[in-house]
């Protein structure tokens, strides 16, 4: 039986969007559905509005996904617990979580709030957030874009999440990596780096993304592979990337008792134009 993929309900427009994403990538996972949703109770007693008002909500979303997705493994739980404690436990033994969020604009980004901050540091399975702004699904045939670390533990794990979703997907996937210039190389003119360094210094980058892809590509021989090598900030390169893709992969780096997720996650958030999965890395 393969993991679930857990989506956080709440009632809202935006968490009906991410069930949906959910719930195509659970048909083409061949994988069960959970809607989860975590509350607390405020009022007196045993029982409380809270407990009617929650299960009308998930019961509300349970139908919407049935109506809209007939054929499905789906099922949806109710938690007398915070939601973001219920998602990060459920994580353990999920594949990924499925949140929503709305994008009001380049500077705020996702409008996440507590719960998804934590659900993203502290989960440890992939965290995929769908956005009201980028919702509507791009072609089938659309790339996947998947930001490719240097380290080879943390390249593996994006790669693992990125290979599986272009393989279900049947779409091609461009794994992207930036590089910058030495600082010693910077100080010099721009003409005299660009004729004597730029080309070999961009073909090692060009030879290790491929060593890194190798067997990635022996493992996966029916996945299209670009490779996308570019010189400067590797936020820039991926937002630019993520305007055409219907996903974009990143790894995400956790620090306990923070919310860490590394600065190319968090830049990837506040300004990639996709969907985007975040991968824990370590």
């Amino acid at each position: 039986m393969p993991q679930p993929i857990i989506v956080g309900v709440d009632g809202t427009s935006d968490s009906l969007l991410a069930a949906d994403w959910a719930a195509h990538e659970a048909r083409r996972q061949e994988a069960p559905l959970v809607l989860l949703y975590g509350y607390e109770r405020f009022g007196f007693g045993e029982e409380g509005y809270e407990d009617e008002e929650a299960r009308n909500l998930l019961d509300s979303s349970l139908t919407w996904v049935r109506e809209h997705h007939d054929g499905i493994e789906v099922k949806a739980e109710l938690a007398i617990q915070p939601e973001s404690e219920l998602l990060v436990e459920r994580g353990n033994d999920a594949q990924m979580i499925v949140l929503g969020s709305r994008r009001l604009g380049p500077v705020t980004g996702f409008v996440l709030g507590s719960v998804g901050h934590r659900v993203l540091s502290q989960a440890a399975c992939p965290v995929v957030l769908i956005r009201g702004g980028t919702a509507s699904r791009r072609p089938q045939n659309a790339e996947i874009v998947v930001g490719v670390p240097e380290d080879e533990e943390e390249a593996d794990a994006v790669l693992e999440f990125a290979f599986r979703a272009a393989t279900t997907r049947g779409a091609p996937l461009r794994a992207a990596r930036a590089w910058q210039l030495p600082l010693v190389l910077t100080r010099q003119s721009a003409a005299r780096v660009l004729s004597e360094k730029r080309e070999s210094l961009e073909a090692a980058q060009q030879s290790g993304l491929l060593d890194r892809l190798e067997p990635w590509r022996r493992a996966h021989p029916e996945v299209t592979v670009i490779e996308h090598v570019d010189l400067g900030p590797i936020v820039e390169m991926l937002v630019s990337l993520a305007a055409s893709a219907q996903l974009l992969v990143v790894g995400r780096r956790s620090r306990l008792g923070t919310r860490y997720v590394g600065h190319v996650a968090h830049a990837a958030l506040h300004f990639a134009d996709a969907p985007i999965a975040l991968v824990p890395t370590r």
